[in-house]
């Protein structure tokens, strides 16, 4: 039984909103969230600033999300997401491995770090007390070397890279080069983005017997 918001009431003194308006009501916390933890760090981020935020209050934050620990999950999990489907697009937009691969890492080391990116790396942290954590980590993480193996792969089957270790182990340094590049700025060394990039695809070209630029 439907009340008159739109509240699921089925419940006996409880009224329990409807699907599309909890999802909804959801996906602005979340956004609350990544405003709160973009302008004051996830350490900062809490139930009453993101209440604040989102102009609802605590109580209600806590209503949508088992605990304000699975609203940061989710707060978290959305910006990798976000991060990952970025590449992917990249990559599938693409055709050429030369090209392919040094924009996947123009991507991933960008020029500025961005909340979003700033907020992915201060989550690192809490893995050791709260591990869930640890598949979404692993899980972007796995998904970028294979972004970066597919890429080689088919240059490899075109002829224009020549792989001198196995292609997986190129790939994964290279996210690894990209993931130290990008903590640099985070703990104050600054040799510019530009200097980072032209790093890694140094790497690459020794790694892939090709050389390869930046555009």
């Amino acid at each position: 039984m439907s009340g008159r918001d739109g509240s699921d009431s089925s419940q006996e003194g409880v009224a329990v909103p409807a699907p599309h308006k909890h999802s909804a009501r959801r996906a602005e916390l979340i956004s609350a969230t990544r405003r709160v933890a973009g302008r004051s760090g996830l350490n900062a981020t809490n139930v009453r600033a993101v209440a604040a935020e989102a102009s609802v209050s605590a109580g209600s934050v806590l209503y949508y999300f088992s605990s304000f620990d699975d609203l940061m999950y989710a707060t978290v999990e959305g910006v990798l997401e976000e991060m990952y489907e970025h590449r992917r697009v990249i990559a599938e937009q693409e055709p050429d491995p030369i090209r392919r691969l040094a924009k996947l890492v123009e991507a991933g080391v960008p020029d500025e770090i961005s909340d979003h990116l700033r907020m992915a790396y201060e989550s690192i942290p809490l893995l050791r007390e709260q591990p869930q954590y640890r598949p979404l980590h692993r899980s972007i993480v796995e998904r970028q070397v294979s972004l970066y193996r597919s890429t080689i792969e088919i240059g490899a089957a075109l002829g224009v890279f020549r792989p001198a270790a196995e292609l997986t182990v190129i790939a994964r340094n290279i996210v690894a080069l990209e993931d130290a590049y990008d903590l640099y700025p985070l703990i104050g060394l600054e040799h510019g983005a530009t200097t980072y990039r032209a790093n890694i695809l140094s790497y690459a070209s020794l790694a892939l017997g090709c050389e390869i630029t930046a555009d």
